[in-house]
């Protein structure tokens, strides 16, 4: 396979994974929207009849003290659904079944290795995961030259990799790959789910 067709495979599954968010950001801005909607006519008519039955600089302070909270408040709540989505995000990349997630990984070293030569540094809970087979088949889809190996120190993280060649460091583990991930889609995912 050519370094253009597993460039393009990324491509096609950054992009799946991205609407996947997108989509499940989707369903849960509707039941956020009809949350927010009917709290916010039950505190608007609140707000607006004491207002009118006590029209006093006081009062108007403390209606506008109150909206201040509640817009705080929603905030606060917005925030906590963005993580709950890129929780639920996380959660399905971690539990890809370890065909796909070998194939996966194969696609990030070979998108992201300079030389073809690193040492690729695995987590000690998946080092069988990573063993002959899949070093033959990168040095293989790599080409001519390509000397991959599995490093002999694991990595002190739990998911993905990292590629060591002299100084150079290369960070494929999740948490890395996952901000990556999250700042390229926040603002889509907080625009679909908060369109105000």
């Amino acid at each position: 396979m050519s370094i253009e067709n597993i460039l393009k495979r990324i491509e096609e599954e950054t992009q799946a994974a991205e609407a996947e968010v997108l989509r499940a950001a989707g369903i849960r801005a509707a039941s956020v929207r009809e949350e927010g909607e009917r709290g916010g006519a039950k505190l608007r008519e609140e707000l607006q009849s004491r207002v009118r039955a006590k029209a006093s600089d006081e009062e108007r302070r403390l209606v506008v003290g109150e909206e201040l909270e509640l817009r705080k408040a929603s905030l606060e709540r917005k925030r906590e659904i963005l993580g709950e989505v890129y929780a639920e995000a996380r959660k399905r990349i971690e539990n890809l079944p370890p065909g796909e997630y070998l194939k996966l990984m194969s696609a990030f070293i070979l998108k992201s290795a300079i030389s073809g030569n690193e040492e690729i540094v695995v987590p000690a809970a998946q080092r069988s995961m990573f063993a002959g087979d899949f070093v033959e088949s990168l040095n293989r889809a790599r080409g001519a030259g390509a000397a991959f190996a599995v490093a002999e120190a694991p990595g002190d993280f739990a998911w993905w990799v990292v590629l060591i060649e002299g100084q150079r460091r290369v960070d494929l583990t999740l948490g890395v790959i996952f901000r990556q991930l999250t700042a390229r889609v926040e603002s889509a995912v907080a625009g679909v789910l908060f369109p105000d």
